[in-house]
C-alpha cells in the first residue's frame, strides 16, 4: 500500500454509517454519513461509498485501501461482522462487499481495536506503552495495546471489556448475558431502562455506571498491566467528570496491587472521529493491519 495515498474509511456504528477519505496524518478529507437505516442496510452503505467517491475531487488523490471499523463482534480473518442493533449483519460478509464495491482491498477490525490504534496515532497514548481505549458511546467497545503491540486474539476480538461480569445476576445485556458491562455504560441500554435521554438521568444511574466502568477497569488492568485507560463517549459528554470520579474511585478500592499505582484512567482532550479511527487500522504506521482481497 502507498503510504502517500488516502484512506477510504467506513465506520459501522449502531446508529449511523460513516464513509470519508483520511489522509496518512489523519485528516478527513470528504465524510458523508446516514442514519441506520431499519432494513437493506448494505444498499445504503453501497450509496454512501458511491456518494464519497463520486465527492472526491481529484487533488485528493486515489485511495488504495479501504480501512472499515463496527462495532464487534467481528471475525477479521473471515472478513465478516455481527454488530449489534444492525438489522440482518449477522456474520455479514463486509469485507467481500467493500472489495467487490471498490476494487480495493480491504482492512477490517472492531470499533474498539480502531480506537485503540487512533489513541496513538493522533490521540494521546505513547506509541510503545500499554493501555487500553474504552469507548462508551451507543454501545461499549475497547481495544489494547501492550507494550506497543495490540491485542488481536483469534478472532480479532481481544481486548474488549463491554462482556465482562461485573454484577453476577445483574442486567441482561443484548447478548443475553447477565451482568456484564455493556447494560450499565451503553447508550442504548441506559436509554432504554429510564426511558429517557442521556442528560437526564438521575444521580444514581451516574453512580453505578462509574461503580461497574471501575470493576471491570480495576479487574482488566489487574490481568493485563496497564499504564493508562483512555475513556470517552456519548456516554462519558453526557456524565462528565462525575462519572469519571466515581469510577476513578472504585478502582481505587479495588486494585491493591503496587504496579497498578501509577496506572491512570484518562479522558482524552482531543476529540477523535469514528472515521478517524477507522482510518487508523491501515494508515497508522504502528498497526499491523488483516487484509483481505
Amino acid at each position: 500500500m502507498d503510504s502517500t495515498s488516502p484512506v477510504f474509511a467506513v465506520a459501522v456504528e449502531p446508529g449511523r454509517l460513516s464513509a470519508g477519505l483520511v489522509d496518512r496524518r489523519g485528516e478527513v478529507l470528504v465524510r458523508d454519513r446516514v442514519s441506520m437505516p431499519t432494513r437493506d442496510v448494505w444498499r445504503s452503505l453501497e450509496g454512501l461509498v458511491r456518494r464519497v467517491q463520486a465527492a472526491a475531487a481529484p487533488s485528493v488523490g486515489e485511495f488504495d485501501v479501504v480501512s472499515v471499523s463496527s462495532t464487534g463482534p467481528v471475525d477479521i480473518h473471515a472478513g465478516t461482522v455481527s454488530p449489534p442493533h444492525v438489522p440482518g449483519w449477522t456474520s455479514f460478509p463486509l469485507v467481500e462487499h467493500l472489495h467487490a464495491a471498490t476494487g480495493r482491498p480491504v482492512v477490517l477490525d472492531s470499533a474498539g481495536a480502531a480506537a485503540g490504534e487512533a489513541e496513538r496515532w493522533v490521540g494521546e497514548a505513547d506509541p510503545a506503552s500499554s493501555y487500553a481505549s474504552v469507548v462508551i458511546d451507543a454501545v461499549c467497545d475497547s481495544g489494547c495495546v501492550v507494550r506497543g503491540r495490540r491485542m488481536v486474539g483469534a478472532h480479532g476480538n481481544a481486548g474488549s471489556l463491554a462482556h465482562v461480569i461485573v454484577e453476577p445476576g445483574g442486567r441482561r445485556s443484548w447478548t443475553g448475558i447477565e451482568g456484564s458491562l455493556d447494560p450499565y455504560v451503553s447508550a442504548i441500554a441506559l436509554e432504554a431502562e429510564m426511558n429517557r435521554p442521556l442528560r437526564r438521568a438521575t444521580d444514581s444511574i451516574v453512580e453505578r455506571a462509574g461503580i461497574m466502568l471501575g470493576r471491570a477497569i480495576a479487574s482488566y488492568t489487574a490481568m493485563v498491566d496497564l499504564d493508562a485507560v483512555f475513556v470517552s463517549g456519548a456516554v462519558l459528554d453526557a456524565f462528565g467528570d462525575t462519572l469519571l470520579g466515581i469510577c476513578r474511585r472504585e478502582v481505587a478500592a479495588r486494585s491493591k496491587l503496587p504496579f497498578l499505582g501509577a496506572m491512570q484512567i484518562v479522558e482524552p482532550v482531543e476529540h477523535i472521529s469514528a472515521l478517524q479511527r477507522a482510518a487508523a487500522l491501515a494508515a497508522s504506521p504502528h498497526a499491523t493491519p488483516v487484509t483481505a482481497e
